[in-house]
């Protein structure tokens, strides 16, 4: 996920869930790339850097996972915690226009694994950029699907997650720090994808029941008919059988 205005100095990612847990600028599995402000990679960023004037006009790309519990939550970027840094270098003001690469949950991206083309589905935020000028607040509304793959002999089973998203943008309001908001909750729904194979016994017993029922419509059809004519020779004809 690259943000185009934000420096990685100023940038904290923050996990915050009903159960309580707030967690701010997290650092664990994440890492931060200092990009130059047409997008080249100027290297990682050192959180023990403190040439802050040097990057106050780069973007930050931000790599990694994050470990959320299954209840509902959020993730978000912004610079809560940061706010000294934003004033002294940033006159109090960030811009969080992003683009997001990649956005998946679960250990295993089981949806991408499979042959399909339904990759909009799969990953529906993927390619997805908002590049306004203006401080703006986003938020991503994520309904998640635990999703299930089991291949064609039942010997391994993948497990993992696709999703739903809704988004929705605003101007930040005079004295509001502009963030962006992925707010998730898990489906109760379990989506199960598998292979299976028919037998020769199956196979044999479908034709057998197309020929019989392609013979049943057969006679049906010829009885009609000739009843039809035997109608039509008594009534105009004045003939009888």
């Amino acid at each position: 996920m690259t943000f185009h205005k934000l420096p990685c100095f100023a940038l904290s990612f923050d996990v915050l869930d009903v159960l309580g847990r707030h967690e701010m600028n997290m650092h664990g599995d994440t890492q931060k790339n200092r990009l130059t402000q047409d997008g080249r990679l100027i290297g990682i960023y050192d959180q023990n850097e403190h040439n802050h004037n040097d990057m106050v006009h780069e973007g930050c790309n931000v790599v990694g996972f994050v470990h959320v519990a299954k209840v509902p939550g959020n993730f978000h970027v912004s610079a809560h915690g940061k706010q000294h840094e934003v004033m002294m270098y940033l006159n109090g003001v960030i811009n969080v226009q992003h683009t997001i690469h990649h956005l998946s949950f679960g250990e295993n991206d089981v949806m991408g694994k499979l042959d399909h083309d339904l990759e909009g589905h799969v990953h529906p935020l993927n390619g997805e950029s908002h590049r306004e000028d203006e401080p703006f607040h986003y938020e991503y509304f994520l309904d998640i699907v635990p999703t299930m793959y089991q291949n064609k002999w039942g010997k391994e089973t993948l497990r993992g997650y696709q999703f739903t998203s809704n988004m929705h943008k605003m101007p930040s309001p005079p004295g509001h720090m502009a963030a962006a908001f992925f707010r998730y909750q898990l489906s109760p729904i379990t989506v199960r994808y598998g292979q299976e194979s028919t037998s020769f016994l199956h196979f044999l017993t479908y034709v057998c029941a197309i020929i019989g029922g392609v013979f049943t419509v057969s006679g049906i059809a010829s009885r009609a008919i000739h009843s039809t004519a035997v109608q039509f020779q008594r009534r105009f004809l004045g003939k009888d059988q």
